[in-house]
């Protein structure tokens, strides 16, 4: 496992909980900018201000929601990046190669990879110039050589992770020994 799952957990709590917080002000605000703008009990002076102020407000508010629902997005491809990583074969992928996978420009791949190692969402990995490192930090990373069960290949797989098969893309996790 390349994520650091606690970080993320308590990173989505936190965006779900700000996005619960502003949401009802945010609501409020559309609410109250759209009674000062109808209102006939205030001046027409009065009420555009009122609404041009809660109207800041209101859009203000889902700004911020918006700006959390796309940092949970983000945080939902970290997951991507980790099963990428989990099946690497030699230790070392390169930035092309995972962006054909994700379907993202290679640009984009750089600068999420960057971000998310830089906030120790993922973790283990070295980023280089052309390709990613992943590192092998212990012998629970170690790789295994197993037999594909569909085809029966050859193939060498992480300890306690998984990868395809290069001859039939049978995808395998490993379970224990040699277990698949």
């Amino acid at each position: 496992m390349y994520l650091n799952n606690v970080k993320i957990g308590s990173s989505k709590i936190l965006n779900g909980l700000l996005i619960a917080i502003v949401a009802l002000p945010t609501a409020i605000n559309g609410l109250f900018a759209l009674v000062a703008m109808v209102s006939e009990n205030i001046d027409r002076l009065t009420g555009l201000f009122v609404a041009a102020v809660t109207f800041f407000f209101f859009a203000a508010g889902v700004s911020l929601i918006v700006w959390r629902c796309m940092a949970l997005y983000k945080l939902s491809r970290a997951r991507i990046y980790n099963s990428i990583f989990e099946e690497d074969h030699d230790g070392i992928i390169s930035y092309e190669s995972i962006a054909t996978m994700t379907g993202l420009p290679m640009p984009k791949v750089i600068k999420e990879l960057m971000w998310f190692t830089r906030r120790d969402f993922i973790r283990n990995v070295t980023l280089g110039r052309n390709a990613v490192r992943v590192n092998v930090l212990s012998n629970e990373h170690d790789f295994l050589t197993v037999s594909c069960p569909t085809c029966g290949a050859h193939v060498n797989i992480r300890r306690n992770g998984g990868g395809r098969c290069n001859h039939c893309g049978t995808f395998m996790r490993a379970k224990g020994e040699g277990d698949v």
